[in-house]
């Protein structure tokens, strides 16, 4: 794929192993077993876009905002300076299931769980327009697929996913979608797929790219370190 038509990650060794970046306006699965390193990975993700004035939308449907500022805060990426500046937004499926009575407050919108795809659509929507004025591209981790074909049937995920990704590609935005792997059947995989423009698949201690034009699928050694992600040539 031509240098053109793609975007720099910020991460340096995750750029090299794709051949220059993403996809501009591309959306991409991160598929890998639990614990493997995709949220880390999503969180360098929004943070070296932020640190290129790129603003970034976070989803969380498994863990919440506290437990996202804390995991940040531990790898050291200050995102402080970019709550203020509203380059940073955060959309939280996951703490009013066991805290109702939270309110929506600076940079975190609350919804009341995965199951209601609904209102995880208009908060996006919402925010994506806020962000297009005053930018022209931005950034999305979502973090993550699986927790909403735990609660939701998979047609009705697939229906939502189409939207989303749909509207982010249009908007000229890049995506990342996390999905765990083993956790569900091999068709509701291929259809998540089938919606990507690339994959990123971990397995074990190797990563490896798939879909992206003229990038080898070779598998590469990976580790997450206190820097972020490093891939090995």
């Amino acid at each position: 794929m031509p240098s053109d038509l793609l975007m720099p990650t910020g991460i340096k060794t995750l750029d090299k192993m794709l051949g220059g970046g993403l996809p501009v306006a591309g959306n991409v699965l991160l598929l890998g077993d639990p614990l493997c390193g995709k949220k880390p990975l999503m969180m360098q993700f929004i943070y070296e876009g932020l640190q290129m004035n790129i603003p970034g939308i976070f989803v969380l449907t498994d863990f919440g905002y506290l437990e996202w500022k804390e995991m940040m805060d531990s790898s050291k990426w200050d995102v402080s300076e970019y709550e203020k500046n509203g380059l940073l937004q955060i959309i939280d499926c996951y703490s009013k299931t066991f805290d109702a009575s939270l309110q929506d407050e600076g940079i975190v919108a609350y919804t009341s769980g995965g199951a209601d795809l609904s209102e995880i659509s208009m908060q996006l929507t919402g925010l994506q327009g806020q962000i297009m004025q005053i930018a022209d591209n931005h950034r999305l981790s979502f973090h993550s697929l699986s927790s909403l074909l735990e609660t939701n049937p998979p047609e009705s995920v697939y229906r939502f996913l189409q939207f989303i990704t749909g509207k982010f590609r249009r908007a000229g935005a890049t995506a990342m979608y996390a999905l765990e792997k083993g956790m569900h059947d091999e068709k509701q995989e291929k259809m998540v797929e089938h919606l990507m423009d690339c994959v990123i698949e971990f397995h074990e201690d190797e990563v490896r790219v798939r879909g992206l034009p003229g990038v080898p699928t070779a598998w590469h050694k990976y580790e997450m370190g206190e820097k972020g992600l490093y891939i090995a040539p």
